[in-house]
């Protein structure tokens, strides 16, 4: 019997770059992701956004080697470097992408993203950006806007960027800065109070972060947006700037190699400047976010249609949290498994149904060592998710069949969680029972119900339903800690309690308070009879 066994060891902190992750979700439902470059050395780091070029319209977190070279730069250096994508003006767009991506949706973008990343657990509180071209446009403005501490960057690099959008001076690149410009406010040439509106040198003030600006004397951004910045800095007596202009005629981040040392050298002084934010109090032992459910890690026959495995969780809590998930196959044989998922393909959907991401073979190094899978041909998602439902669906390609194994890993100790973790599989007969194992994390006992369901399956248009679920819950050397057939024959009154009660009789429940450690939920038929099932585990301790 497969037991806690297959849960995968030790929950540390990223080490390794780079990794595609959800940062949020923008005002019109689209799925924002940054790719993270990780230091090596211990955090938590300073971070610092790198913002892509593209005109406003078009560009992403890898727009070119120069942009990547940049992040890893950064990273060698001990920042986490967290290069963004923000929505496009037309007529780029990103996938789900619903608004027009006009001014000012891209710079919301990019405070959601300072935001999240001033919260992010890797880093310790304070970030900055380095971005090129339309992407300097959204550093600076980063630097002028907003509240300090929260989504203003504490200190900006610059190269190329767009300050006065309401000067159209002329440059041999001044017909694709006006079509871009224009597209990206919604306007035209002659609406200036719209233009201005949306320019950092109009709405800068003396209390701007720290800036280094970069350009070429030839730079295909019109140079009147640099001097046309360097005047509002000096009417508004702003000192904390420095000003660079290059031989030569290259543009955004062709400029990188050039002022590496120097701008490394800024963004340490911007830094120093700027003291992280006090660290939060330790939680006091006994507090209900000292306990908490950290992994889910459920194995059932992967079929087709209804049959594939389906994996649910809720984030709930104020921050968002850092989960990993991951579909294993090929590797299990390693534990005795035969048959197993030969292909698995895995895809996290929220609440809405929208594709948040998805994954076929994975192939970046994204997370701790010892939560990679040693299979090619295996799945790994690695999300930041504010609080809502996600439902996971790992199925096979090419509609594989097999053994797989749906693994959710909490990497993060924000005062956020995983409220609630469910699969739903195939219960088949003899030892192809459904598997879920869970750990307890935190220091004090935590109390939860599990839950097996079949027949109340059916009314969700489930077919081939289990009709007669059992449970059995084992620690983590095996040892059986309880078992129950129908949830009304043992704790009736308890289940009721939790407002969990399963909806037929004849499903199985049980409510415990297990202390920290691995635990494994065994699902099988009664009377060896199979069919698709659902075990969910729910912490019943408040946050």
């Amino acid at each position: 019997m497969v037991m806690a066994a297959l849960l995968l060891g030790s929950l540390a902190q990223a080490d390794v770059v780079p990794v595609k992750e959800v940062f949020g979700t923008a005002s019109d439902g689209t799925i924002l992701h940054w790719i993270a470059y990780t230091p090596t050395t211990p955090g938590p780091w300073p971070v610092v956004l790198v913002i892509h070029p593209g005109g406003f319209i078009s560009g992403g977190p890898s727009s070119s080697a120069n942009m990547v070279a940049c992040s890893q730069d950064l990273a060698a250096s001990g920042y986490l470097a967290l290069s963004i994508e923000y929505r496009l003006a037309p007529p780029g767009r990103l996938p789900g992408q619903t608004s027009l991506g006009l001014f000012p949706d891209q710079t919301a973008d990019v405070k959601l993203a300072v935001r999240t990343a001033r919260n992010d657990p890797r880093g310790n509180g304070q970030v900055g950006a380095v971005g090129g071209s339309a992407g300097g446009y959204h550093a600076t403005y980063a630097a002028a806007t907003g509240t300090r501490g929260d989504d203003r960057v504490d200190v900006a690099v610059s190269l190329s960027g767009a300050y006065d959008l309401s000067d159209f001076s002329l440059s041999w690149n001044i017909e694709d800065f006006t079509k871009n410009i224009t597209a990206f406010v919604g306007v035209t040439t002659a609406s200036v109070t719209a233009l201005r509106g949306a320019s950092p040198a109009w709405l800068l003030d003396r209390t701007i972060s720290p800036l280094y600006l970069v350009n070429t004397v030839g730079d295909p951004m019109p140079y009147v947006q640099l001097s046309d910045l360097l005047a509002h800095l000096e009417a508004v007596g702003a000192g904390n700037y420095q000003a660079i202009t290059l031989p030569g005629n290259l543009h955004a981040f062709a400029n990188w190699s050039a002022v590496k040392a120097p701008a490394l050298q800024f963004l340490a002084a911007g830094f120093a400047g700027v003291p992280p934010p006090s660290p939060s109090p330790a939680p006091t032992p006994g507090l209900p976010n000292d306990k908490q459910l950290l992994n889910v890690s459920t194995r059932a026959g992967v079929e087709n249609g209804s049959g594939v495995m389906i994996g649910g969780f809720i984030v709930t809590g104020a921050n968002a949290k850092r989960v990993v998930l991951r579909g294993l196959g090929p590797s299990l044989t390693g534990n005795g498994v035969t048959g197993p998922l030969s292909d698995p393909v895995l895809q996290l959907f929220d609440s809405a149904g929208v594709l948040v991401e998805t994954n076929d073979n994975w192939s970046l190094p994204s997370v701790p060592g010892d939560l990679m899978p040693s299979n090619p041909q295996e799945s790994l998602l690695t999300a930041i998710l504010p609080a809502g439902n996600y439902t996971a669906i790992l199925s096979g390609v090419n509609a594989g069949l097999g053994i797989g194994l749906f693994e959710l890993y909490d990497v993060d100790s924000s005062d956020s969680r995983v409220a609630n973790i469910s699969t739903r599989g195939t219960v088949g007969a003899g030892g192809d029972v459904l598997i879920g194992g869970f750990i307890v994390g935190g220091t004090n006992p935590t109390q939860l119900i599990a839950r097996a369901l079949g027949p109340s399956l059916s009314s969700l248009g489930v077919p081939g339903a289990l009709a007669d679920p059992r449970l059995e819950l084992h620690n983590g050397d095996g040892t059986l800690v309880a078992a129950n057939d129908s949830w009304q024959s043992d704790q009736a009154q308890e289940i009721t309690a939790t407002n969990l009660a399963p909806g037929d009789p004849r499903e199985a429940a049980i409510v415990a308070t297990l202390a920290p450690g691995n635990y494994t939920a065994i699902i099988s038929g009664a009377g060896g009879s199979t069919g698709v099932a659902l075990v969910e585990v729910y912490d019943l301790a408040p946050l």
